[in-house]
């Protein structure tokens, strides 16, 4: 694993940290990796699909990026509120799937995709994701030290991940310190009247900061300023 640690905390680019990754599970006889991001909302790439893959056919991974397969994935929808890495097969054991979700596991089934272990990850202001691992037939399941030692490398390589978008996104939008705070009370539902008694200025020199503020974050109202603002990690909720 020390070889792993020292790729990732070299890793420059989040392009880095993915092939780290990747060679980390190859080197374990595991070929097919995915790695799906959940931006948070508000956040500039709130709306994108983003995802990684390896060993996977492409046209599957194309066609699941492009398609309704996407929404119809029942593992990372699983993921997003389960805090412990879990087997596929759990999901329809936990969960009750649509018809939707069925014909996704079917599909992957008839492509040799039918196990695996799916991996929560964690980041800052809500940014998570989930890491999966297929798990070929006749191979028996991971055992608890591997799955543990799984984890923990998914759960680096995504701070890495967070660490170097966060270094991308910081450079796109700032805020000054009174921008900043003026968005905080926006966020916490106050007037312009209110922030301006509560920060000792007019209510007018407020409508000038928050014009400023939708400028930066490309926004045109209140309520989407503060999502964006959380979303960001300009403001915390």
């Amino acid at each position: 694993m020390r070889g792993f640690f020292d790729e990732i905390s070299a890793a420059t680019v989040r392009q880095a940290v993915w092939e780290a990754l990747v060679g980390y599970f190859h080197r374990r006889g595991i070929d097919k990796i995915y790695a799906i991001h959940f931006p948070p909302p508000g956040a500039p790439d709130g709306e994108l699909r983003i995802a990684q893959s390896s060993g996977y056919p492409e046209d599957l991974v194309l066609r699941y990026l492009s398609t309704d397969l996407w929404d119809n994935d029942a593992v990372p929808r699983y993921a997003r509120g389960h805090p412990m890495p879990f087997f596929w097969f759990d999901v329809q054991k936990e969960i009750s799937l649509t018809s939707e979700q069925k014909a996704a596991i079917s599909e992957f089934a008839s492509r040799g995709i039918r196990n695996g272990l799916a991996i929560p990850v964690f980041g800052p202001n809500g940014r998570n994701g989930c890491v999966s691992v297929a798990i070929e037939d006749g191979r028996a399941k991971f055992s608890d030290s591997e799955i543990a030692e799984y984890q923990a490398v998914s759960q680096i390589a995504h701070q890495r991940f967070c660490e170097l978008l966060d270094q991308h996104q910081t450079e796109l939008v700032t805020l000054s310190p009174r921008e900043a705070e003026i968005l905080t009370w926006v966020a916490r539902g106050k007037s312009n009247g209110v922030i301006g008694e509560i920060l000792g200025i007019s209510p007018n020199t407020v409508d000038t900061h928050l014009r400023r503020i939708y400028e930066k974050l490309d926004v045109s109202d209140r309520t989407t300023a503060a999502i964006r603002g959380i979303g960001c990690g300009l403001i915390r909720p």
